[in-house]
C-alpha cells in the first residue's frame, strides 16, 4: 500500500493503475475504485468487500463527455437534471452501448459525478472509475483512513491523503434506461420522476 498525495498521484501513469485498486475521498464518502475497464482491478473490489458479481459497481466521472462514450443515449429529461445536479449526489443508471465490454455490467452502467475536487482531478486524469464504499458488503461503510488501513491496508494499492468535507448522505440513484425515469433511492438529491 502506498500512501500518496493528490499531486504525487497524479504523476503516475495510466499504466500504474492497471489491476491496482484506490482509496480516495469524494463528496459522500472515501470510495475504492479502479480503472472502469479494468477487470483485475475490479475483481479485487469485488472480493476485498465479498460483494456478490451480480451487483456491478458504480463509476464515477468528469464530465459527460465521459458517459456518453459509455451509453447508448442520454435522454433530454437526464440533461436537464444534470446540467442542475452535476456534480453532486445523483447516480444515473443508463443502458451501455452493447458492443462495450465492461467488467460486471451486462446491459446498464451507471455514472456519478462528484463535488470533490480531489476526485475530479483523478477523473480528469485517469478517466472513469469503477467505485463503492470501502467495508464488508452488508455492513457500514468506513469513512477515515486510520480504520480503513486496518481493515484493508494489505488489499488497497494506493490511498490519496488528500482530504474532503463529506456530506455522508447517500446519492440519489436515478433509473433512465426505459421511457420514463425511475427514482431508486432518494438520496440527498430530490428528483421529480
Amino acid at each position: 500500500m502506498e500512501e500518496l498525495s493528490l499531486k504525487e498521484f497524479l504523476n503516475l501513469g495510466k499504466k500504474d493503475l492497471k489491476g491496482k485498486v484506490i482509496v480516495f475521498p469524494t463528496d459522500t464518502i472515501y470510495g475504492i475504485g479502479a480503472l472502469i475497464d479494468d477487470y483485475d482491478g475490479i475483481k479485487k473490489i469485488f472480493d476485498l468487500k465479498q460483494r456478490p458479481y451480480d451487483r456491478p459497481l458504480a463509476n464515477l466521472c468528469f464530465s459527460i463527455e465521459q458517459v456518453k462514450q459509455y451509453v447508448v443515449k442520454i435522454p433530454n429529461s437526464v440533461k436537464e437534471i444534470l446540467a442542475v445536479d452535476w456534480p453532486g449526489a445523483l447516480t444515473v443508471i443508463f443502458q451501455k452501448k452493447p458492443e462495450l465490454e465492461l467488467p460486471f455490467n451486462k446491459e446498464t452502467v451507471s455514472f456519478r459525478m462528484p463535488l470533490s475536487i480531489v476526485a475530479l482531478k483523478i477523473l480528469k486524469n485517469f478517466g472513469p472509475l469503477a467505485t463503492t464504499s470501502i467495508n464488508i458488503h452488508g455492513t457500514k461503510e468506513l469513512n477515515d483512513l486510520d480504520s480503513i488501513k486496518e481493515a484493508f491496508g494489505s488489499q488497497i494499492d494506493y490511498i490519496i491523503t488528500d482530504k474532503e468535507i463529506f456530506s455522508s448522505v447517500p446519492s440519489t440513484v436515478i433509473d433512465a434506461t426505459g421511457e420514463e425515469l425511475k427514482v431508486l433511492r432518494e438520496g440527498q438529491i430530490k428528483i421529480r420522476a
